[in-house]
């Protein structure tokens, strides 16, 4: 497929995200019909999971998101385009700023602004698009509205930063002969990680990590993780502590003649300076440690959706990581079921003994 169709993609996506974000009531679903397949996959992080079909997205997710948030916008950080697996695809990441009026997943209303991380990564077919991976971080949404559920973040807690403005992965255009070289470095860098008994060893993770990273690279991590700046602050404030929590923690090989829902990366693309790749799992690892996120070992073995958007400098060295991950959807399966805890402190009515 050609740049020019490609670019057409991404121009689609912003313009879906433009006009969802003026609608309210039914159009919504007239909104996603314009841009959607009738029976177009949508696959939520946690507790959306997946839904099937525009009617069944507008009603559990976007028409109630709306109404909590009634004047929010899409503001995104910028576009990919490419193809993986034969798939045309376009991703992108950003937030949702709008005044939080009413409460979300029972998560209180704050009457003033919030911003939803929003990550997106999309499947576009002739033109429309058939499948959407909608990524949200909830657990920072509920921090803003003081709730936050887990032990103080390691790393910062603060908004994301978006990338410089001259940077490219606009809207406008794709560029593939340098996207492919920025995700090869992606690619060597992700291949060469620590694996099994080596992660044991820091020593040995910081310098299969080393080569590939700017010596000043900001990590943007999830709530409950947080973000750090350079290559000991990710050891310090995050990789040392998922090691710890996960020491088996594996990515998983992909079947490029299985499913298309198999488990792997589903997306991997580059675009200029940046690239993206994530999984529907990614990642699986035995939480065997208690310093992640401050839960104590559960013992049980658990699958990982992870998105990794990645941004170069010109000597092609990683100086920007945003990392999106299904944290409520990892401790459902550990056992702790964060929202449902929720509901009891936004009900106290759910507090009362029976009889």
């Amino acid at each position: 497929m050609n740049t020019t169709d490609l670019a057409a993609n991404k121009r689609r996506l912003a313009a879906f995200l433009n006009e969802l974000s003026e609608a309210n009531g039914a159009g919504i679903e007239s909104v996603l019909d314009a841009h959607c397949a009738p029976d177009t996959v949508w696959r939520v992080f946690h507790p959306f999971n997946d839904l099937k079909g525009n009617a069944e997205a507008a009603d559990k997710l976007w028409a109630p998101l709306r109404e909590a948030f009634p004047d929010w916008e899409a503001r995104m950080a910028f576009f990919l385009g490419g193809e993986y697996e034969g798939r045309e695809c376009v991703s992108s990441w950003g937030v949702l700023m709008g005044n939080l009026t009413k409460p979300w997943l029972s998560i209180p209303a704050t009457h003033g602004l919030c911003a939803l991380r929003l990550g997106l990564n999309v499947v576009f077919r002739e033109g429309r698009i058939v499948k959407v991976y909608v990524l949200l971080d909830i657990p920072d949404l509920m921090r803003q509205a003081g709730v936050y559920p887990f032990r103080r973040m390691p790393g910062s807690a603060e908004a994301w930063a978006f990338p410089p403005c001259d940077s490219g992965a606009t809207a406008e255009s794709v560029d593939h002969e340098l996207g492919a070289i920025t995700l090869t470095h992606v690619r060597e860098m992700q291949t060469g990680l620590a694996k099994g008994d080596d992660l044991k060893n820091l020593a040995g993770t910081r310098s299969k990590h080393s080569p590939h990273w700017h010596k000043n690279m900001m990590w943007y991590g999830p709530a409950g993780i947080g973000s750090s700046r350079g290559q000991k602050g990710f050891l310090d404030f995050h990789g040392a502590l998922f090691i710890q929590a996960f020491p088996d923690r594996e990515g998983i090989v992909r079947d490029h003649n299985g499913p298309e829902d198999g488990p792997g990366h589903y997306i991997r693309v580059g675009d200029g300076h940046y690239a993206v790749t994530a999984g529907w799992p990614s990642l699986y690892g035995t939480h065997l440690g208690g310093q992640w996120l401050g839960m104590a070992p559960s013992g049980k073995r658990v699958e990982m959706r992870v998105a990794d958007w990645y941004r170069t400098d010109r000597d092609g060295k990683i100086i920007d990581n945003w990392v999106m991950i299904d944290v409520l959807h990892i401790l459902h399966q550990a056992g702790l079921d964060v929202l449902d805890d929720l509901r009891y402190i936004a009900d106290p009515s759910l507090n009362r003994w029976p009889g």
